[in-house]
């Protein structure tokens, strides 16, 4: 055998290795956890969104081609598909590695990233694993089935992994959210007449509702700015200028937003929303200037020059707004429902939170209170994200449960009083970016755990009464961070 052939043949064997090596690597790689990420490799992960089509596109290219050989449409594909194999193998691993240092940076948490990113790890173990089978399919015809095998089920964790990526982008059903409704009726209330409409209850509240509301609500409240009520819009936001000034549109921040360039950092909606047309800030700009009334009827906009053009332009629209207002009822029907089967059956109460939106929802004991332990609470996981409130007070609820509570990305307030906490697992509650208000009280709590609160990025109230936390601990958390209010109560149950 002459010395190329006997390189080639180490190089090929060491490449089958290094596949098969690379492979248990990413399969174990959702067990770590780094402590402090570089600043170099934060950036590496921002172009995860952008790296990922590629090792899709060729993983999917690679399953053509085979099948293609396999019918016998192509002939000779062998080395076509290695080298598809190849790229798509190493542009997974780049991939999988900047997800990972994207999921690092804190900037995504929850149940649903963290199972996007385990069925990432997976499928990158899978096309390793294919590109390992077929450098032993080419030497022995006996692993065709192995790397075949890998090849399709490659695939099919790529679609997956792509679904709950979309999900976290677009929400948890954003492929499914229209399935349960196309074999029923969505009901919409009949539009009115001009001259029964007014224009911001019927026009310019709903546009608000589809384009702005997603990030100015009561649970997300961007910017600090509140556009579910007119109370919100004329207190305007963390800019310090009203959202709404009666009769002038060029002193209302609502309106300088909207008209600003769309590559403007100050555009709303940011870039990847949907903007306002310019009927839609015609229409805006018109109310402004008529005194911003809650009284203005549509039938007078409508008798306004260019003004009225806009507005009756835009009356065909509201049927859509409609439709998609009447979907939301809908789901938020069926949650209900489901809701209420589940507080039957772990005697706990679920109720709407009336200081949030009309999605979030109340998590509170019954007095006096059933066993509720970790196993009850891991039934409320795929409602994670539903719950803004809870209160947990004498329940069995330990350290360990706080990892299910840590998916609860939406909970502002949480009660944990007189449950058998010892601190040690309130890291898992350092992933929640909104809580705000802690109850502690009567837990044993100690110093080195109370300090772990200095780590809770929106924490505005912690309850600390009857914990193992000595006075200088609190003092010093007092000094260090002077923002947490502590309070030495039992406080407040839901």
């Amino acid at each position: 055998m002459s010395l190329g052939k006997l390189s080639g043949k180490n190089w090929a064997t060491g490449a089958i290795i290094v596949s098969f090596v690379l492979a248990i690597l990413l399969l174990i790689l959702p067990g770590y956890r780094p402590e402090d990420t570089p600043l170099f490799l934060l950036l590496l992960g921002r172009f995860h969104p952008l790296i990922l089509h590629f090792p899709i596109v060729l993983i999917l290219l690679a399953l053509v081609f085979e099948i293609a050989r396999r019918r016998q449409w192509v002939k000779q594909t062998d080395r076509i598909i290695l080298v598809v194999l190849i790229a798509a193998a190493l542009l997974t691993l780049v991939s999988v590695l900047a997800g990972f240092f994207l999921y690092a940076s804190g900037e995504y948490s929850g149940q649903l990233m963290d199972q996007h990113f385990l069925a990432g790890a997976i499928t990158g173990t899978a096309i390793f694993l294919t590109l390992g089978f077929f450098g032993l399919y080419r030497r022995n015809p006996r692993y065709y089935l192995f790397y075949f095998a890998f090849l399709v089920i490659s695939n099919v964790a790529v679609a997956w992994t792509g679904h709950l990526g979309g999900s976290i982008t677009h929400g948890a059903d954003y492929l499914t959210e229209y399935l349960p409704f196309l074999m029923v009726s969505t009901p919409t209330e009949e539009v009115r007449s001009p001259e029964e409409m007014l224009v911001y209850a019927d026009m310019v509240s709903p546009i608000f509702e589809a384009k702005c509301l997603s990030c100015h609500n009561t649970a997300r409240t961007k910017g600090g700015l509140l556009m579910n009520s007119m109370a919100g819009l004329l207190k305007g936001g963390d800019s310090g200028n009203p959202g709404l000034t009666s009769g002038d549109p060029e002193q209302s921040e609502l309106y300088k937003r909207v008209v600003l360039p769309h590559d403007h950092d100050d555009h709303m909606p940011p870039q990847g929303k949907t903007p306002l047309t310019e009927n839609e800030i015609t229409l805006l700009k018109y109310w402004i200037q008529t005194g911003a009334s809650e009284e203005l009827k549509v039938i007078e906009a409508t008798a306004d020059g260019e003004s009225g053009e806009a507005v009756t332009s835009l009356l065909p629209e509201l049927s859509r707004y409609q439709r998609k207002a009447a979907i939301a009822k809908l789901k938020t029907k069926a949650l209900e429902k489901e809701l209420e089967v589940l507080s039957s059956r772990l005697a706990v109460n679920i109720r709407k939170d009336s200081t949030a939106d009309e999605d979030h929802y109340i998590l509170a004991m019954k007095f006096p209170p059933a066993p509720f332990t970790n196993d009850q609470f891991r039934e409320l996981a795929p409602y994670s994200d539903v719950f803004s409130r809870a209160s947990l007070v004498a329940s069995g609820i330990d350290d360990a449960g706080l990892y299910y509570i840590s998916h609860m990305v939406n909970l502002r307030e949480l009660y944990l009083q007189k449950t058998r906490l010892d601190g040690s697992g309130l890291i898992h509650l350092q992933s929640l970016p909104n809580l705000e208000v802690l109850n502690l009280a009567f837990t044993k709590v100690d110093d080195k755990a109370a300090l772990d609160l200095l780590n809770f990025p929106s924490l505005k109230t912690v309850y600390l009464f009857g914990t193992l936390a000595t006075p200088e601990v609190v003092e010093a958390l007092r000094k260090y961070k002077p923002g947490l209010n502590i309070l030495m109560e039992e406080g407040p149950y839901l």
